[in-house]
This record gives C-alpha cells, sequence and structure tokens, in this order.
C-alpha cells in the first residue's frame, strides 16, 4: 500500500512539472517561401534574404512524383538529389551487362545521358492564398 501511494504522488509530481513547462519550440526548419522567417535568418545567421532570392530557389526546388526532393543545379534541366531518390530509376535502366545501382553512370553528352519512363518532377509556380475564395 505505501509503495502505491508513493508512486502516485512521484507521478502526479511529474505530471505537475511536466504540464507547467512551456511548450519546445521548433528552430524554424520549415516554413512557406511566401512566409520566410527572414527576420530569424537576419538574427541568426546575418542573412536577408530577398523576395527575388526566395523566388529563386522555390524555382529551383522539385519534387519527384515517386516523393523525393531536388534542386536544379544547371540551366540545362540538370538535377541534383539522394541517391536512394533515384535508386528505382536506376534499376529500371539496368540491364544484364550494366548494373546502373551498383557502379553507377557517367555520360560524358548530353546524347549519352539515359531516359527513364515514368519520371516527373514537380516544381512550385506560384503560392496564393485562396483563404477568401474558399470561404466565399
Amino acid at each position: 500500500m505505501r509503495h502505491r501511494i508513493w508512486l502516485g504522488a512521484v507521478c502526479a509530481a511529474l505530471a505537475g512539472v511536466t504540464m507547467t513547462q512551456s511548450p519546445l519550440h521548433g528552430d524554424e526548419g520549415m516554413w512557406l517561401y511566401s512566409n520566410a522567417p527572414k527576420e530569424y535568418l537576419k538574427k541568426k545567421y546575418g542573412f536577408e534574404p530577398s523576395d527575388q532570392w526566395l523566388d529563386h530557389v522555390r524555382l529551383a526546388s522539385v519534387r519527384f512524383n515517386s516523393g523525393g526532393s531536388g534542386s536544379f543545379v544547371s540551366p540545362d534541366g540538370l538535377v541534383m538529389t539522394n541517391h536512394h531518390v533515384g535508386a528505382d530509376d536506376l534499376q529500371k535502366l539496368s540491364d544484364e551487362k550494366h548494373d546502373y545501382l551498383k557502379h553507377g553512370f557517367h555520360a560524358r553528352t548530353l546524347a549519352e545521358e539515359k531516359k527513364t519512363d515514368g519520371l516527373e518532377l514537380n516544381v512550385l509556380l506560384k503560392i496564393e492564398d485562396v483563404t477568401a475564395k474558399v470561404q466565399a
């Protein structure tokens, strides 16, 4: 019986301490391009992104239809991403003579580039607040 009372008191004390603490806040890690934490970036990093810079970054960011993300790194459409994002397509392009997933592939020219079927990249062209239209 004494153990139950002691355990109950400890649980109540922990609950009280936990509920009186202020909630933890993120480090401004995720935000919309149209609502960037400019003051936070300036204060923390000494960097003041302009609207023009934010538009450039937004238009350089891509989402793969397979769920990954990447960035344009050339005006010709070359995209940089993580290996796991392209792994399925590397496997599809491989054959008995070429295991691109295991050995990779380097195209020396644009003509040597391998084409993959069904791959789609999405770019966020515009952000528009449609709240008033939806509520009308």
